[in-house]
């Protein structure tokens, strides 16, 4: 079995990029260093590592112990294959050599309650949210864990891109659906650390409060324009039309045309269709 020789090369993290200290702290370190990776070399992975990934995302905190989720692994090619396409054909898939779906799952509960006598009466939006946060905890941590022994990962959230067709590639009963899938492989090249927004636009003390918005997103305009990260990602302007103070793409400009036209409108009815209670 191939393995790497030699650990990769040490990456900057963010608490570096912003001057704080992580005391020394390897895990806030590993954390802090994530970069997604999207390009995989064909080394196939240790004995255990499927196992060792879902340990972790067991471990994840979950909402009343109720364990909404479940864990689709995909390694044949074909399937990989389809869902490369379904999800808007991006490499990654198709190189790394697991790809995991984590998916909400009420199935599973809705069992434990005719097993136990009870009729199932907890269908509701907040359920939904319950399940879905509860998978997303689940690949962070499964995410978290496959860095932490040497591989890199990317999340797909394309997968929900053409949903109906998910559910049927993956053989998904009622109840359960794909929220995001997760690459897993050695990186053939190593992510660069990208930096995020400034802490005072997201980080709120005490009460919500949007004073600093416009100093920092205008800060972080620009550096990541300066960093060239969208060359060659650029979003068609909305219409073709680009005003004057659009002209240096950064985040800002990047994220409002992403978000200028409704994206997956078909998910509502193919999950509503599928058992899930979005009221």
């Amino acid at each position: 079995m191939t393995r790497p020789t030699a650990p990769p090369a040490r990456r900057r993290n963010r608490y570096e990029l912003l001057g704080l200290d992580p005391a020394a702290n390897p895990v806030l370190e590993a954390i802090a260093a994530h970069a997604s990776c999207r390009a995989y070399r064909p080394d196939p992975l240790p004995e255990g590592t499927v196992e060792r990934l879902a340990v972790a995302a067991q471990s994840a905190p979950t909402s009343s112990n109720l364990q909404a989720y479940s864990i689709v692994v995909v390694q044949d090619p074909a399937r990989k294959r389809r869902l490369y396409e379904l999800c808007g054909e991006q490499p990654m898939i198709l190189d790394a050599p697991l790809f995991l779906v984590f998916c909400p799952d009420l199935r599973r509960l809705e069992y434990v309650c005719r097993r136990q006598g009870h009729r199932f009466g907890a269908g509701s939006l907040d359920m939904f949210l319950v399940a879905t946060v509860d998978a997303a905890l689940a690949a962070q941590n499964a995410a978290l864990a496959a860095e932490a022994m040497g591989l890199g990962t990317c999340m797909v959230g394309a997968i929900r891109e053409r949903p109906r067709e998910v559910i049927d590639l993956l053989a998904l009963p009622p109840g359960v659906y794909a929220l995001v899938g997760l690459c897993v492989g050695y990186p053939a090249a190593r992510g660069e650390v990208k930096p995020r927004l400034p802490l005072s636009a997201v980080l709120h003390r005490e009460t919500y409060s949007d004073r600093h918005l416009d100093t920092a997103v205008a800060e972080y305009d620009r550096l990541m324009a300066a960093a060239g990260i969208y060359g060659g990602r650029q979003v068609p302007a909305p219409g073709g039309q680009v005003r004057p103070e659009q002209a240096s793409y950064g985040w800002a400009e990047h994220t409002a045309r992403r978000l200028a036209a409704a994206r997956r409108r078909e998910l509502r009815s193919v999950l509503e269709a599928h058992g899930w209670c979005l009221t």
